[in-house]
């Protein structure tokens, strides 16, 4: 992992689709019942094509696709900022670069990681940052 430099892209990730089903049993696990996300009528009324995925939801999924490309590693922090909902059933596709390399007095390496995440039409719906940390033996 040590060979990681700034600017390094990470391969292009798909994830799995959020459905109704996942969003129903997310409504219920979080308390989040708001009808944007469950009622189509309602999400319209809302001006919306359609029911909307919950954003942490969305940023849940993420960790998965960043410890692929980086097994091992210790996040220490996610944010993202949403540009446009992902509407109930599209996909998404995660990617990244490294944004920032620094050395850490343990001997760890912490690394500073650029997101875009986009819907399946390839629109930009969300951009982040992770920040990693590898112990040194990777």
């Amino acid at each position: 992992m040590s060979t990681l430099a700034v600017g390094h892209r990470f391969d292009d990730t798909p994830l799995a689709t959020l459905d109704a089903a996942a969003v129903a049993a997310y409504a219920q696990a979080s308390g989040d019942r708001n009808p944007i996300h469950l009622d189509a009528a309602a999400a319209r009324a809302a001006g919306l094509p359609g029911p909307i995925v919950h954003g942490m939801l969305v940023m849940g999924r993420l960790e998965g696709a960043i410890r692929s490309w980086l097994p091992g590693a210790r996040l220490k922090g996610l944010s993202t900022r949403f540009l446009k909902p992902l509407a109930v059933g599209d996909g998404i596709v995660i990617g990244g670069r490294v944004a920032r390399v620094r050395a850490l007095e343990d001997g760890a390496t912490e690394l500073v990681l650029r997101l875009t995440i986009a819907n399946g039409a390839g629109t930009m719906i969300c951009i982040g940052e992770a920040v990693m940390h590898l112990s040194e033996d990777g």
